[in-house]
């Protein structure tokens, strides 16, 4: 589903998209390239790119999507939300609801990114649908405890769909992915 494997692979596909959305600058195939490889080995040195960019203009959502990745890269998740959140401000769109949406389950505000992962779907079902929105959503209605809603979800995921489980989501093929929301589900159940 991307290039490359596991992280660094859904990385470079998360950042591929954010790019196709720049509207004010088409970077090349070989800029691109050297941002993501900026991002990936020097987070730091993104943010000052990305934030040079942002001042000369300040009302380009992507900019603010771009730099968000650098922070989350960093492990600043609370910086990340606020770019995520003045990207969504700008321009609401897919991408960064869920990618908001993430990071707010790997923070423990699974209800805030449930409306997150619903904003996003109502927004473009089919782009949702594309860019693992059902995965994203089914894990936190499990973490919820929300059995039903969160197979529900599972059930829309392609035959094929195969996740690394990055950040503690669900791995491995649509069943098994299935067999661990329902774990996740029963087990917040329990405790609840």
């Amino acid at each position: 589903m991307c290039a490359g494997n596991g992280l660094r692979g859904l990385w470079w596909q998360s950042c591929r998209l954010m790019a196709k959305r720049h509207l004010m600058r088409k970077p090349t195939p070989e800029q691109f390239k050297a941002e993501f490889d900026i991002l990936w080995n020097e987070p730091e040195k993104y943010i000052e790119l990305i934030t040079d960019r942002i001042r000369q203009n300040p009302s380009e959502a992507p900019q603010y999507s771009s730099r968000a990745r650098a922070w989350e890269r960093l492990g600043n998740l609370d910086k990340a939300l606020e770019d995520f959140g003045r990207s969504i401000a700008l321009k609401d769109n897919v991408g960064p609801r869920l990618s908001r949406g993430s990071i707010l389950m790997r923070m423990g505000h699974h209800q805030e990114a449930l409306e997150d992962f619903n904003r996003a779907e109502a927004l473009d079902p089919d782009k949702w649908v594309d860019q693992w929105g059902p995965l994203h959503r089914a894990d936190c209605h499990a973490k919820l405890g929300n059995e039903a809603a969160a197979l529900a979800d599972c059930a829309r995921l392609p035959d094929e769909f195969w996740s690394p489980g990055i950040y503690g989501e669900p791995r491995g093929n649509k069943g098994e992915i299935i067999a661990e929301v329902r774990r996740r589900a029963r087990a917040a159940k329990r405790s609840s």
